[in-house]
C-alpha cells in the first residue's frame, strides 16, 4: 500500500510476490489525467516510482501480466478514491449473536431435595 498516491488517483492495486530476499511489492495506479504510476521495491520498502501515459485498461493489462508472469504476483490490497485502501477501511463487525448459556451438569438424584431417595435394587 502506498500512503501518498498521485493526486486524482482513480484506482490502484497492491500486488506481492515471493522472492529469495523475502518478497517484493508492486503498486499500480491510474489517475484521472490518464497517467499510470507504478511503485515497487522489497516488501515493506517500496521506494521506486515511475509514471507513463495510460488508462485503467492498460493498467489492468499490466496487472494481468504481473499475476500470470514468472513471479506470480498476488493481490494484497485495492484502492478506490471514495473508500481508500481496502485494508484501511473501517470494518464494521458483524452483529454478534448472544451466546447460549452453557448447560450446567445436574446430578440425577438431588440428595438435598430428596434425602430419602435411594437406590432400589430389584434382585
Amino acid at each position: 500500500m502506498i500512503p501518498n498516491l498521485q493526486p486524482n488517483t482513480t484506482y490502484a492495486v497492491h500486488l506481492r510476490a515471493a522472492s529469495s530476499s523475502g518478497g517484493k511489492d508492486w503498486v499500480g495506479s491510474v489517475t484521472a489525467q490518464g497517467e499510470i504510476h507504478t511503485y515497487w521495491g522489497k516488501t515493506g520498502q517500496i521506494n521506486q516510482h515511475a509514471g507513463k501515459p495510460g488508462d485503467v485498461q492498460t493498467l489492468n493489462n499490466i496487472i494481468s501480466q504481473k499475476k500470470n508472469g514468472k513471479d506470480r504476483y498476488t493481490q494484497v490490497d485495492e484502492y478506490h478514491p471514495q473508500q481508500g485502501w481496502q485494508s484501511q477501511r473501517k470494518q464494521t463487525p458483524a452483529p454478534s449473536q448472544p451466546k447460549a448459556p452453557k448447560p450446567v451438569a445436574a446430578p440425577i438424584v438431588d440428595w438435598v431435595e430428596a434425602p430419602n431417595a435411594s437406590i432400589k435394587w430389584d434382585f
